[in-house]
């Protein structure tokens, strides 16, 4: 039963009060009723009410002076007023007071009624909170914080009724005011120990626990602060990502931190996490060594792109570069591939797939031809793992960028001027492909006339007839195989069977079919 405690000076108006309503029958019982204010408030502190049906009109201490003194109190007792004045200023003063209803006398049973059972629900959804909150000792603040933060996912909360963020905000005791989330994503090391772990997390709760204006919480998978200050500018942004680089980083743990920008109160703080959360998954794209927010700008942001003559993509070029040794375009190489990519919408994944995918395909071609990487690959392996695990473009980018120099350093023997060598060696594992001298000479950094007079000077040949002269070879080791015309000549990179037949006759004097059939 709800406890009542009515407070009237007229002694037939309290007992008529008392015996009217069926209190019972609504869940109620009158505990108490007192003359006046002071009287009341000395049974209040005996009987402690759930609900006070006020008069507002009494000596001594009136109604209104009661009520003051119980909200003084912190009392979150409910209180019905009651009063023969139909005055305006008694109901404005009385509404500051949070009361639950004003009722004019004589008391009307019905209305009466019908604010008790407004009243009740109030209580009962109250004591079901306060209930949920005992029950469970880790509803605590941050169990607050984190309804404050996820309104949308509070289901078996029975406090959840109605799922309104300003009863987590009240509940969390945080003023009006602008406030502001940030969200740190803790990385750890690739052999991770659980209890370390545990620890740079107790450190980071430690540090803030104590700071009223930066709240701590975890919201998984993340650590979070509700700022009471919002981050001003790029330089106080700066000042808190130091501060946890301090907390956080230490053998081999990293982290990212994000900041959701301010919101104008604390009941829209889930605006901010939600910012906070679509920039750090934005976070492999965005420049390291910052706290993200939404002034951070994309890894290649104003970065100056390297222009290359129409031909083949990125990606073959890049292959060529290291297969022919061009150390010095492999990374401008590196980079173009990246920004085609992300103009291409391509996610995380797909970016750490292609590269792995360009490693594996250099390897698989360099192999047979030069022991040594051969042996290098077998001692090293390409850093597979490390690309799926770069927590950054860049990374990424270094990570490529530095294995394919390698592996070029081993194709070249570490020097220029065996340019010629490189491309002979270049058109025997690659005679089926459309290679151009224009290209090549790219990526030496020569004018391709130069090159292509280097390349008849070394050779005797135009580069061109060079490459029609090793397909023909090839071609006629294939014929001799029993291969059919039209296979052999898409297998040496002719796709027309005439053309292919036209230069066979131009260099063996024959056509295939009488060569296959002579051989």
């Amino acid at each position: 039963m709800i406890k009542v405690l009515i407070v009237d000076d007229e002694p037939k108006l309290r007992e008529g009060l008392r015996s009217l309503i069926p209190w019972e029958e609504h869940g109620y019982t009158v505990v108490a009723t007192a003359a006046n204010g002071l009287q009341a408030l000395e049974k209040y502190h005996t009987h402690h009410p759930e609900l006070m049906v006020v008069d507002i009109r009494m000596p001594g201490m009136d109604g209104l002076e009661l009520i003051g003194e119980l909200r003084k109190e912190d009392s979150a007792c409910h209180v019905l007023i009651l009063s023969g004045h139909a005055d305006f200023e008694y109901a404005k003063q009385a509404i500051t007071y949070r009361i639950d209803g004003y009722l004019l006398k004589p008391v009307d049973e019905e209305e009466m009624i019908q604010y008790l059972n407004q009243v009740r629900e109030a209580i009962l959804q109250e004591n079901r909170f306060s209930r949920w909150n005992e029950e469970e000792p880790a509803r605590t603040r941050e169990t607050l914080l984190r309804s404050l933060l996820q309104p949308g996912n509070t289901e078996g909360d029975p406090a959840d009724e109605g799922n309104d963020p300003a009863k987590y905000a009240a509940a969390l005791g945080l003023p009006p005011g602008s406030y502001e989330i940030v969200l740190i994503e803790l990385m750890e090391p690739l052999q991770a120990d659980e209890e370390r772990t545990l620890r740079i997390r107790a450190a980071v709760e430690h540090y803030f626990g104590s700071d009223e204006d930066r709240i701590f919480f975890t919201l998984s998978p993340y650590l979070g602060l509700l700022l009471g200050t919002p981050l001003q500018d790029s330089a106080s942004r700066e000042a808190l990502y130091k501060e946890l680089a301090g907390l956080i980083r230490q053998d081999g743990y990293d982290f990212r931190a994000a900041a959701g920008g301010a919101v104008p109160q604390p009941e829209a703080a889930a605006a901010s996490a939600d910012q906070a959360r679509e920039l750090l998954r934005e976070a492999f794209f965005l420049r390291k060594e910052q706290l993200l927010s939404a002034d951070s700008v994309q890894v290649y942001s104003g970065a100056a792109e390297t222009e290359y003559a129409e031909g083949p993509d990125a990606e073959n070029r890049l292959q060529l570069a290291v297969e022919t040794g061009s150390s010095s375009a492999i990374e401008p190489l590196v980079m173009q591939i990246c920004r085609e990519l992300i103009t291409a919408g391509s996610d995380e994944l797909r970016i750490k797939e292609t590269f792995v995918r360009i490693l594996s395909t250099v390897l698989a071609r360099l192999e047979p031809s030069y022991p040594v990487i051969r042996a290098y690959a077998a001692e090293k392996s390409p850093p597979i793992s490390e690309l799926y695990h770069s927590r950054n473009l860049s990374d990424l980018q270094s990570q490529a960028t530095a294995f394919l120099n390698e592996i070029a350093g081993l194709v070249s023997g570490g020097g220029r001027g065996n340019e010629v060598k490189k491309i002979m060696e270049l058109i025997q594992r690659r005679y089926n492909e459309n290679l151009k001298l224009e290209t090549l000479s790219e990526l030496f950094n020569y004018n391709s006339a130069y090159l292509g007079k280097m390349f008849k000077n070394t050779t005797g040949e135009y580069f061109n007839t060079y490459v029609d002269k090793v397909r023909i070879e090839k071609a006629k080791q294939f014929l001799a195989q029993g291969m059919k015309v039209y296979e052999v000549a898409e297998k040496v990179g002719y796709m027309n069977p005439d053309y292919f037949n036209a230069k066979f006759r131009k260099y063996v004097g024959i056509s295939p079919s009488a060569y296959r059939k002579n051989n």
